[in-house]
């Protein structure tokens, strides 16, 4: 007799099953834990939830995870992510590869470049008003949007397949078709895990702390130069 699936599996249920296994494993006194999107989905015996499956495991990636495996397209059972223990409910910023030097200098310089980015592309308009924004957490909200906005473009633009408009989904499309480098990739992915609050249950409040905005805007500048430097959101000439 075939096993019964289940197709009405929320997201909720994926993130309960990932947290229940992050607890586990860091019981047993591992460090890391990796997760198979197939496994995943076959374990709960769910139905059709492939592409919800990837995306909560996206949804999950915190500072310090690192993705092993991208499936074409960004969703299959192939996706494989490898999760650091213990899990925090913050964002993990000391797990970065970007310096607290780094990111706390140079920040006046940053906002100069907000405003020129503005200038070049009506996807990055909003950028003049967040370099005068003075509410972190207003600042980094948008900042990740806009984030998402670029990285949805860029695919439509590059004709890069995704097999949903998730921002995690998204992301993995364009890792896995080598469009960016290392580091504009990984400042892309440090934007999105930022603002990402829902999955990993962070407070709302905890964007407002300066810090956070600091990390964002070091990251989006190194990513959205290497946008502007390849073109990737300008259409080729016919």
């Amino acid at each position: 007799m075939a096993e019964k699936q289940n197709g009405n599996l929320t997201a909720a249920d994926f993130y309960h099953a990932l947290y229940r296994r992050f607890d586990a494993a860091f019981a047993d006194g591992k460090t890391v834990l990796e997760v198979n999107a197939g496994e995943l989905h076959k374990t709960l015996k769910a139905a059709n939830r492939l592409s919800l499956c990837c995306n909560c495991l996206y949804d999950m990636q915190n500072i310090g995870d690192v993705i092993q495996n991208v499936p074409s397209g960004g969703v299959g059972s192939t996706l494989l992510i490898s999760y650091s223990l213990p899990r925090d409910k913050g964002l993990m910023l000391e797990k970065s590869i970007y310096s607290p030097a780094q990111v706390t200098s140079c920040a006046g310089a940053r906002m100069r470049r907000f405003e020129e980015l503005a200038s070049l592309h009506p996807i990055f308009r909003d950028l003049a008003v967040i370099a005068r924004q003075k509410k972190s957490e207003t600042a980094t909200r948008r900042l990740c949007e806009i984030t998402a906005a670029v990285a949805e473009l860029i695919c439509r633009t590059q004709k890069i397949r995704t097999d949903n408009k998730k921002f995690g989904t998204v992301c993995g499309a364009i890792g896995r078709c080598g469009i960016l480098s290392p580091e504009g990739l990984y400042a892309l992915d440090l934007v999105r895990i930022i603002g990402n609050t829902h999955a990993r249950k962070i407070p709302d409040a905890y964007l407002m702390t300066p810090n956070v905005f600091a990390y964002a805007s070091h990251a989006f500048v190194i990513f959205a130069d290497e946008v502007v430097k390849k073109r990737l959101i300008w259409k080729k000439p016919e």
